[in-house]
């Protein structure tokens, strides 16, 4: 929702509404000549009894856009997260519409009716999503629609948002002024914005001044001092905001929920951002799958092979943990003589990996097949069982073991917080030039602070090169 007040909300509602009525009417439309010069499909007959079928389908959409939180106050929203509420709320009103079309049997609509209806109607609702978006940015621009905000805080929190929010006049903020801590320097800041007062100048300043909204800039250390602040401003019934690292720089999302009246605020370590994580999860499943049938005549061969050339079992167990430290069980292709793990006490000392983990050059433990094999990450494919399953993802950080695990340090363990991966950016940079265990998690970190869909695209792409050129081990 791009406006606060309830009447912009009610007209965004009706927006909404009539958006996915016109879908209806639009699709029917459309159908109806695909039909007449295809004739593939059943014809539609409308009559005066749809009116109601589509009065609720389109409250319905309006219903699901209020829970996904659109018409609440996001001044700062981004079209993305505009279109993306757009994106969400027509798939689950489509699953709806479907169930209806089963359970209450509207037989004399056709279900590739529905499917004509989804697209047409995810269509218009990003275009009227993207219209609405820049008509209120240019309204602002203008002066209508603004806010007056009073900025609580000093020091480089302050200057931070300031220098913004003159970037992004769109938000149709004007800052009124300053209130510091203390009362010093209370001419005009750095910022070119006047200083008003002090903290306990906040009641007279609400009083001689027209102020919208109270932005509380300050760092967590000085939380204790705004106490009298904050109950003034909700004794005067004034909105607060607070930009702050109250919440730190590791946290990725903050999210409220209020079961039973309880306010209960979850602070995520990871993005989890519901609409990208599913597409993830379809690309694991599709991308797995797929790669389990192709290269299924490739695992015959290397069955072949490792039979042939050393005695042991074909696959390695791999007792590892994943997201949470929940362990599961994983495979590689063996390529190591059949009492490894025995032999690795003797070749401690040669570790060349600083840290938790095992690695030295030249391994004697390494079977001659397995070298090759090694060379070209082709152990590595039994993983993708364990990516179609779940336990994995195809990029993620590296699995850790139960025994790697406990010599972890404290930050080392916020890898667990995603499902570990086939590949990440420890195999792409490079995994044999590092010999140091922190550089290989600062990588996987580096991940998980980056994290999008594109970069996993990028990540698989380089890790294909890096598999071909024979890099990657």
């Amino acid at each position: 929702m791009i406006w606060r007040p309830t009447h912009h909300r009610r007209l965004m509602q009706a927006a909404d509404a009539f958006t996915t009525a016109c879908s209806f009417i639009a699709a029917f439309l459309f159908w109806d000549r695909f039909h007449s010069l295809t004739g593939i499909g059943l014809p539609i007959s409308v009559t005066a009894d749809d009116i109601p079928i589509v009065i609720g389908f389109s409250f319905l959409w309006v219903v699901i856009f209020n829970r996904l939180g659109a018409y609440s106050y996001q001044r700062f929203v981004s079209l993305w997260k505009e279109l993306t509420n757009v994106v969400k709320t027509t798939i689950i009103g489509i699953c709806i519409f479907f169930a209806a079309h089963y359970f209450l049997r509207f037989g004399h609509i056709p279900r590739t009716y529905i499917l004509a209806f989804s697209f047409v109607n995810l269509l218009f609702l990003a275009l009227e999503k993207t219209a609405l978006f820049y008509v209120a940015k240019e309204l602002r621009k203008r002066g209508i629609n603004r806010k007056r905000v009073l900025i609580v805080g000093n020091g480089d929190k302050t200057h931070e948002f300031i220098e913004v929010v003159k970037k992004n006049i769109g938000w149709g903020l004007d800052v009124v002024g300053i209130v510091k801590a203390a009362a010093e320097n209370l001419t005009c800041d750095t910022s070119g914005v006047k200083i008003l007062g002090t903290y306990e100048d906040i009641e007279p300043l609400l009083h001689d001044n027209i102020i919208d909204e109270i932005i509380v800039c300050i760092p967590f250390d000085q939380f204790g001092l705004i106490g009298k602040v904050i109950e003034c401003c909700e004794r005067e019934g004034v909105q607060i905001r607070i930009y702050s690292d109250f919440f730190g720089r590791l946290v990725k999302k903050v999210r409220v929920d209020q079961p039973y009246g309880m306010n209960i605020i979850s602070l995520m370590a990871a993005q989890d951002d519901e609409l990208k994580m599913y597409i993830k999860r379809l690309l694991d499943i599709g991308v797995s799958g797929v790669m389990l049938i192709v290269l299924s005549p490739l695992f015959l061969i290397m069955s072949l092979l490792i039979k042939a050339t050393s005695k042991g079992p074909l696959l390695y167990q791999w007792n590892v943990v994943g997201l949470n430290k929940k362990p599961f069980k994983s495979w590689k292709f063996r390529t190591m003589v059949l009492n490894a793990d025995q032999m690795k006490t003797e070749l401690l000392d040669r570790n060349e990996m600083a840290g938790p983990v095992f690695k030295i050059k030249n391994d004697p433990r390494v079977t001659k097949i397995g070298k090759v094999m090694r060379r070209f990450s082709l152990d590595e494919l039994p993983q993708l069982c364990s990516v179609f399953k779940g336990d994995m993802s195809l990029v993620g950080p590296r699995p850790a073991g139960p025994h790697e695990l406990a010599r972890y340090d404290s930050w080392h363990r916020r890898k667990l917080s995603v499902k570990p991966g086939i590949t990440c950016l420890w195999q792409v940079q490079g995994r044999n030039k590092i010999n140091d265990f922190d550089e290989w998690v600062r990588l996987d970190l580096e991940y998980i602070e980056n994290w999008s869909l594109g970069l996993d695209l990028k990540i698989l792409l380089s890790t294909a090169l890096a598999v071909l050129k024979g890099t990657g081990s």
